[in-house]
């Protein structure tokens, strides 16, 4: 199921679309414009696929407070039908479904109405040889708007294969399998770890996230991609920077799925070339001339539809903490980690249920 929190990389920007470009042409006394403003993110490995439909509204107010009334912002239910439709890679109509709505996904706090949210949603489980249709048709008018999508494929990582030494100090080759439709990726490095209440015993998961990859990694080769932008030692020193020293707990790696020494996971990301093209226009620049273009693929006959429609797709490696190559050493004991409270794995509770 896709999280409506933008969380992992490649989704922070979607939700600026609405500020994202200006247009020196206002006209205070124009009458109001039925607009529609619709995202959705697709992605092959998720029972259930979101859709959010926004409407333009027109206030005498302030324009924040009204963007925090549901009413201003969604279209009544009974005033637009939304459908979903899938065409094979020739074209034809293959199927065709009308999208229910639901709010029992809250949102997180922010410019528009929450924590209640109208959404429409399908479960269809989608084909990355197809291409899905949103269309959204306003019922007073019978006018129809859409935006289309292909499917980016399944990838995985080819290397590294089972450890990771995190002691090497030259760059590391990340290899993976290329998607089929995808333009970009981004790589991130999970790590997992408890943490031990040093009075109670009490266990808490944790886990450290880092980004990769500066830039989006950007390729269109339907064979292999490597990555060589990472030093793994320098693993220890964003440690140092992120996690505080705590002396009332003893931390420990993690033992994810139950495998001892497994506390790594490397977390591929990929996307289309649409979000990519909406990424390159809608983000800052560091030009003299400030003008933005406005990106959509959402078509409609009066330009008065905006949006996105895209797809990507996620794979993940679990690798163990190699303590052949002292990695757990130096997480101890290094000069970068050392005041950490890291003890040996062998120490933690965790350990024993492993025998």
């Amino acid at each position: 199921m896709t999280k409506l929190k933008t969380g992992i990389l490649f989704l922070a920007v979607i939700g600026s679309m609405l500020m994202s470009s200006c247009n020196d042409k206002l006209d205070l006394t124009a009458d109001y414009k039925d607009i529609t403003i619709s995202y959705a993110i697709l992605n092959m490995k998720d029972s259930v696929h979101y859709f959010k439909i926004y409407k333009g509204y027109l206030t005498d107010e302030n324009a924040y407070e009204a963007a925090l009334d549901w009413d201003n912002i969604y279209y009544p239910v009974d005033s637009i039908d939304v459908r979903l439709e899938e065409y094979s890679e020739y074209g034809t109509l293959l199927r065709t479904a009308v999208l229910d709505t639901t709010s029992r996904v809250q949102k997180e706090d922010g410019s528009f109405a929450y924590p209640k949210q109208l959404l429409y949603y399908s479960t269809w489980k989608l084909n990355e040889d197809y291409k899905y249709r949103l269309v959204i048709k306003r019922l007073n008018t019978g006018k129809e708007v859409y935006a289309e999508t292909k499917i980016v494929g399944n990838t995985s990582f080819r290397y590294p294969m089972q450890t990771w030494n995190m002691n090497q100090e030259n760059f590391s080759t990340i290899k993976f399998y290329a998607a089929e439709n995808a333009a970009a990726y981004d790589l991130y490095l999970h790590f997992y770890y408890i943490e031990v209440d040093n009075k109670t015993g009490a266990i808490e998961h944790k886990v450290f996230t880092k980004k990769l990859n500066s830039g989006f990694i950007r390729s269109t080769t339907s064979d292999e991609v490597s990555y060589t932008g990472f030093v793994p030692k320098y693993f220890y020193t964003l440690l140092a920077l992120n996690l505080e020293k705590n002396e009332n707990v003893t931390r420990y790696i993690d033992a994810v799925d139950g495998i001892a020494y497994n506390c790594i996971r490397l977390q591929l990301w990929a996307t289309d070339q649409t979000y990519l093209d909406y990424y390159n226009v809608s983000n800052p620049n560091s030009s003299i001339v400030q003008n933005r273009l406005e990106y959509t693929n959402f078509i409609s006959e009066d330009k008065d539809a905006y949006g996105i429609m895209c797809s990507r797709n996620t794979c993940y490696r679990d690798l163990q903490f190699s303590p052949m190559e002292h990695n757990e050493d130096t997480l101890v004991a290094g000069q970068e980690t050392k005041d950490l409270g890291f003890g040996y794995f062998r120490n933690s509770p965790l350990y024993p249920s492993l025998k």
